[in-house]
């Protein structure tokens, strides 16, 4: 009886370990269309502080491998914002901040495009994760992250 107990113990570890690894969406995969910052830019890219502001007035778009564009239904930002700061005995520290929001549709909305525009600086860097889109048999995918990194 109790190597009966400890096997289910086991198997249930076992799809505690499986479950952690599992899509916390089920109808959401991971698929080839890439998403582009601004329609231009995929995948990881170093810009001026000046090229991002004016490729965050555009929307994010989605391109499968023959160059079709399609509607981003939504996505994520994360912002990496790097400051420099005192430590306790005034000398200078880097410490970077963390900020993101949810966005419905293919726009940043514009509370954080004005707050991109006072306070995006050299260092600073944004993820657009999660971006997800339906295909043309109209299931929910998710393309791959776009890493943007202010130089």
């Amino acid at each position: 009886m109790k190597r009966f107990f400890s096997k289910i113990g086991a198997l249930f570890m076992v799809a505690i370990v499986i479950m952690a690894f599992a899509p916390a969406d089920g109808l959401v995969k991971k698929s080839k269309y890439k998403a582009y910052f601004g329609c231009t830019y995929t995948d990881s890219m170093q810009l001026s502080v000046n090229e991002f502001k004016q490729l965050i007035q555009k929307p994010l778009c989605v391109k499968d491998s023959a160059g079709n564009l399609i509607k981003v239904e939504s996505f994520e930002i994360m912002y990496a914002e790097r400051g420099l700061y005192q430590d306790d005995e005034g000398l200078p520290i880097i410490v970077t901040d963390y900020s993101n929001v949810v966005c419905k549709g293919d726009t940043i909305p514009k509370k954080w495009v004005q707050n991109f525009n006072e306070r995006s600086y050299k260092g600073d860097t944004i993820f657009f994760d999660r971006v997800r889109m339906h295909t043309p048999e109209n299931k929910l995918v998710e393309c791959r992250t776009v890493k943007v990194v202010l130089k």
